[in-house]
């Protein structure tokens, strides 16, 4: 995919291998006690994945007049949380599912303990990670930590799982809401926040990157629903979607709306903005 002169497709696929690669060196060997653990640790992770979230950790790095590699540790931790909140999403308590990315889920292959622990393990290693990232300015390891920490806890990801289960099938606008935001839109306004302090960039840099975090998070999420639609659940409970309040048409419309005021967002930034901007052209392109 070209978007004037950039070539989204080169940048994403450079930017995969990058980080598969520093993704390997991060999780424990496969020799290393207990080794059922480590194992399920790497199939969780290293079957597959876009990486989009941290690709932006990095893009948000660069746009900000920084470099990507500042950004590395916060990067690979996203992704090791994110692994952690798909490998518990798939236990039977959860979305029961037994396949992702066309391999057996971590529970299918390796039993509901292991499961359980090998999501716990990622989330304790993604932080172990975000501490690695040099301490640049006086503040900056804080200040990701606790990004990373409240998007990922009772007042983000793991609220907004609470809710998406307990309202699954009888959602309302409210109940809506807040399960985009704080189940999808939260993790990727961290992505683009923690890229940006990485990079060094200035707070006003680092409000705008989040907001077309937030922006992003919520197309996505929207697009993500629009998707699911068509997709057999026999046996599976029920998911809250926007379509149980909107029409696709309006679905639609809602994805574009956050595109165009993702794309607003990033006017101004000091460094290259061309990844994120194809980036958030390509989402709707999902529909096509």
């Amino acid at each position: 995919m070209i978007i004037g002169m950039f070539e989204l497709e080169t940048y994403l696929e450079t930017r995969r291998q990058e980080l598969e690669k520093a993704l390997v060196a991060a999780l424990p060997p496969l020799a290393s006690r207990p080794t059922i653990l480590a194992e399920a640790m790497r199939h969780a992770v290293l079957t597959g994945g876009k990486r989009l979230r941290p690709i932006l950790c990095l893009a948000a790095a660069e746009a900000v007049g920084g470099t990507a590699q500042a950004a590395i540790w916060p990067a690979l931790a996203l992704e090791l949380f994110h692994t952690y909140t798909l490998v518990h999403d798939d236990l039977p308590c959860m979305d029961n599912d037994l396949v992702r990315r066309g391999h057996p889920t971590v529970h299918a292959k390796y039993g509901e303990t292991i499961g359980v622990l090998a999501g716990d393990a990622l989330q304790g290693l993604a932080f172990e990670l975000l501490g690695r990232t040099p301490e640049q300015r006086l503040g900056v390891v804080a200040a990701l930590v606790s990004e990373l920490g409240q998007a990922a806890g009772a007042a983000g990801v793991v609220g907004g799982q609470v809710e998406d289960i307990r309202y699954a099938g009888q959602a309302d606008t409210a109940t809506l809401a807040y399960v985009h935001q704080h189940k999808t839109a939260d993790l990727f306004v961290a992505a683009l926040r923690m890229g940006a302090l990485a990079g060094g960039g200035a707070p006003q840099a680092v409000q705008q990157l989040g907001t077309y975090g937030q922006h992003l998070g919520l197309a996505f999420q929207i697009v993500d629903d629009l998707l699911d639609a068509g997709e057999a659940r026999a046996g599976k409970p029920p998911e809250l979607s926007c379509l149980q309040l909107w029409s696709p048409t309006e679905a639609r419309q809602q994805a574009a709306a956050h595109t165009t005021q993702a794309t607003s967002a990033l006017a101004g930034l000091p460094g290259p903005i061309e990844p994120l901007t194809a980036l958030v052209a390509k989402l709707l392109t999902r529909l096509l």
